[in-house]
C-alpha cells in the first residue's frame, strides 16, 4: 500500500517525526525547479510555486515558506515569494 503525502513528509526526519528536515525541503525544491527550467525562469518559477502549492504537506510548505530565502536557489526563492501571503 502506498503511503499517504502526510506519511511521507514525516518520514522526512524519522528521529522527530513532527518536524521537517529543511536541507531536504531545500533539495526536493531545486529538483522541482530544475525540472521546469526548461520553460524559461519566469514559468519555472510560477510552476515551482505551484506545484509546491498543489503537493507539499502544510508542514513542508510552512518550513520552506519561513526558511531563509538566501539559503534557496533563485527560481526557487522566486516561487516562495509568490506563495507567501
Amino acid at each position: 500500500m502506498l503511503s499517504s503525502p502526510s506519511a511521507r513528509a514525516a518520514s522526512l526526519t524519522p528521529n522527530r517525526p513532527n518536524s521537517v528536515d529543511i536541507e531536504r525541503l531545500r533539495y526536493m525544491a531545486d529538483q522541482i525547479a530544475r525540472n521546469f527550467a526548461v520553460q524559461g525562469a519566469d514559468e519555472a518559477v510560477a510552476a515551482t510555486a505551484e506545484h509546491i502549492r498543489l503537493y507539499w504537506d502544510p508542514r513542508m510548505k510552512a518550513a520552506i515558506l519561513a526558511d531563509d530565502p538566501a539559503a534557496l536557489s533563485p527560481v526557487v526563492a522566486a516561487a516562495v515569494r509568490t506563495l507567501n501571503p
